[in-house]
């Protein structure tokens, strides 16, 4: 008798986890959010000085091509209402200070 009350309390006792609704989880975005204006207004032979006043500072300048910049957006447990960028994987391309080259991943 007490094994089978105590297997049907722990059976209840771990079935009743299942019955609450998945905890809410924070939409979480990283990265620069580029709209399609934005884009429209990028244009190849514009200073960088020029891309960084329209699309702010880049996520990542590397060190062994300092004369790429890319612009990454990423985000986790996005919603219908979370906003979402029109470039997730931006690399602009420089030569002398002046942009080259545009690409759009």
């Amino acid at each position: 008798m007490k094994k089978s009350v105590l297997i049907l309390c722990a059976a209840l006792s771990l079935s009743a986890c299942s019955l609450f609704p998945p905890p809410y989880k924070v939409p979480v975005t990283q990265g620069n959010l580029v709209t399609k204006e934005q884009l429209a207004q990028l244009q190849v032979g514009m200073s960088e000085s020029q891309v960084t006043y329209l699309l702010g500072n880049p996520m990542l300048k590397d060190t062994f091509k300092p004369n790429e910049w890319h612009y990454l957006y990423t985000t986790r447990y996005a919603t219908a209402d979370t906003k979402q960028s029109d470039a997730s994987d931006l690399v602009l391309i420089f030569n002398d200070g002046v942009l080259a080259d545009i690409k759009n991943n």
